[in-house]
């Protein structure tokens, strides 16, 4: 089926386009309706030295803070940092759960910065959550860098983690957006309607090439009778 076959098929069929335009459009309104919101929150958590002695000391301590960060970002989201602020927020989920639907700890390389991305179906909760996981992760990390003093008095490399970004409630929530998801129905409805459409001509056009071949085979048969 060439160009003009579609275009002719196309205003033949345009009811149909524009049937499944709408119900496209309104498949992403449902979605957007049905789909619960959606709110993210981040706050930010910073690696540093503690207490360095010397130039040298802190320039060998930020790359002990680098590395100390990549570790964090992991340790962020274990048990032993999530399941209080399980029990301070009073939530439902086990840490294990938040985990997988709603807390994400990344560390950017070669940064000693730690951003505790948290989700939630309300924006004042979402803040909530990625504010006490910070926290929470700052008072596990000075359990861990607790360490006594060598044999000559000299005191381990440590780092300190400070909360250096809070968390605030978003003002738009991350999805799902009813703008956008109509748009979207709208535009895979609209593409559904037209390979339809062309989906039909190819058919149409197939059956009459085949009843023209038909045809063509009768007047041969019936030439050769005569």
């Amino acid at each position: 089926m060439n160009l003009s076959q579609y275009v002719r098929c196309l205003r033949q069929l345009w009811p149909l386009v524009v049937l499944a335009t709408v119900l496209g459009a309104l498949a992403g309104v449902v979605a957007a309706i049905v789909v619960p919101n959606s709110y993210e929150s981040q706050a930010q958590v910073f690696v540093n030295v503690a207490n360095p002695r010397s130039v040298t000391d802190l320039q060998m301590g930020e790359q002990f803070a680098v590395a100390r960060a990549g570790s964090y970002a992991q340790v962020a989201t274990t048990s032993s940092v999530v399941q209080p602020v399980v029990d301070r927020l009073h939530l439902e989920e086990t840490p294990a759960e938040l985990v997988e639907k709603d807390l994400v700890a990344t560390n950017q390389p070669n940064t000693a910065m730690i951003t505790i991305t948290a989700t939630s179906s309300s924006a004042q909760g979402a803040a909530d959550l990625a504010q006490a996981t910070a926290e929470s992760l700052v008072t596990v990390s000075q359990e861990l860098e607790t360490i006594p003093p060598s044999q000559d008095g000299a005191q381990p490399a440590t780092v300190k983690l400070n909360v250096v970004q809070k968390a605030a409630p978003p003002e738009e929530q991350a999805g799902p957006s009813l703008a956008i998801n109509t748009a979207l129905g709208t535009l895979v409805g609209l593409i559904v309607g037209l390979l339809l459409v062309l989906l039909r001509g190819h058919r149409a056009a197939s059956g009459r090439a085949a009843t023209e071949r038909a045809s063509r085979r009768a007047h041969v048969a019936a030439d050769h009778e005569h």
